[in-house]
């Protein structure tokens, strides 16, 4: 159903993705500071330069050439949604039909102001949005009044998350060196 001439919806949606960087080298003590900062992004370069046994100085060169490569992209928080008031979380898978601009459809998910992802991907689906919402009426309206409106969307579903697991952080089992 694409139209030849104007190519797949989403031939130009390369433009608006993010870019991705080359790996960077890595020392054990790098490691260390990211997996440290990972934990709790707001200790003070004194209690990191002690944890990773450096002194202070030496621990700032390193963050900030960590920041600099792009490895530290931001410092922030993790917070609670549901203390927001927006405790469920909607997955939505999307497929855009073949006769609009992928560009278009990014642009109005964009605009919707409880998106928090939205993922281009391969295979049966085009985009994964991510939204955070108060409840099913929520829900409801976000569906009906925005989703479905959205000209060029032509599939949905709609999976709600019913929590998240507990683990450990991801960064220390993909940085740290494994025994």
């Amino acid at each position: 159903m694409t139209d030849d001439s104007q190519g797949s919806p989403m031939s130009h949606i390369g433009d608006l993705l993010e870019r991705t960087l080359d790996p960077v080298s890595l020392d054990e003590i790098d490691q260390r500071v990211l997996t440290i900062l990972s934990e709790d992004s707001t200790i003070s370069q004194r209690a990191l330069s002690a944890k990773v046994g450096m002194s202070a100085p030496a621990i700032a060169d390193r963050v900030s050439r960590l920041e600099r490569n792009g490895v530290i992209q931001r410092r922030g928080i993790e917070v609670d949604w549901s203390a927001l008031g927006y405790p469920m979380l909607v997955i939505l898978p999307i497929n855009i039909s073949g006769h609009v601009d992928g560009r278009v459809v990014v642009e109005r998910l964009q605009s919707l102001p409880h998106l928090t992802e939205l993922l281009v991907l391969t295979g049966t689906y085009d985009m994964m949005a991510r939204f955070r919402l108060r409840d099913y009426s929520h829900l409801q309206e976000l569906l009906l009044e925005k989703i479905w409106q959205i000209p060029g969307i032509e599939r949905v579903e709609t999976m709600l998350s019913l929590g998240k697991v507990r683990g450990e952080h991801p960064l220390s089992r993909l940085v740290l060196p494994q025994d």
